[in-house]
């Protein structure tokens, strides 16, 4: 792989693919939420052979990234939303979850304006669990599509597992 790290998404896909966001994102946050999402919740579903592969020739993928529609072994149309759509989604929660959070000396803060207010914790992770739960079930779709299309993907193991990261806070006092 080159110097300069590539991911299977870009920021501007993230946008288009999840839901709506400001464009002025932090490019060196929106990388590293891509890479989270490509190393902790895709990679363990696909394989590292197969992640790496469709990262070195994602042109014999189109159908997984892109998504579109397949028929499985009886014949039955399935619809696919794609993997970028799920990493899109995956991406996009760990946003939600760490927006405008930031450590500083007085501990993990909220910026909101010039004055710091601590994140409410409930409405992040809401909003967050929402996002991851659409997330997994776009990457779902991509497992049975793989599973329906195992001759055509020698390097997907069948592993296909799919982890729950849903974040559950509990507010004393409330």
């Amino acid at each position: 792989m080159s110097a300069m790290q590539t991911y299977l998404i870009t920021s501007d896909e993230v946008s288009r693919l999840s839901r709506p966001m400001s464009i002025h994102i932090d490019q060196e946050k929106m990388d590293a939420y891509i890479r989270e999402s490509e190393d902790i919740d895709l990679r363990p579903a696909l394989g590292d052979a197969l992640l790496l592969d469709i990262k070195a020739s994602p042109d014999k993928y189109d159908t997984l990234l892109e998504g579109g529609v397949y028929e499985d072994a009886c014949g039955t149309k399935h619809a696919l939303a794609g993997l970028k759509t799920a990493l899109a989604y995956y991406t996009y929660a760990r946003m939600v979850k760490n927006a405008d959070d930031h450590v500083t000396r007085f501990g993990f803060v909220n910026k909101q304006d010039d004055y710091s207010n601590r994140p409410d914790y409930r409405e992040k992770s809401m909003a967050y669990n929402d996002a991851y739960s659409v997330a997994s079930s776009y990457l779902k779709e991509c497992v049975a599509y793989l599973n329906a299309n195992k001759s055509n993907y020698p390097l997907y193991k069948g592993n296909g597992g799919i982890k729950s990261n849903l974040t559950t806070y509990k507010v004393i006092g409330d």
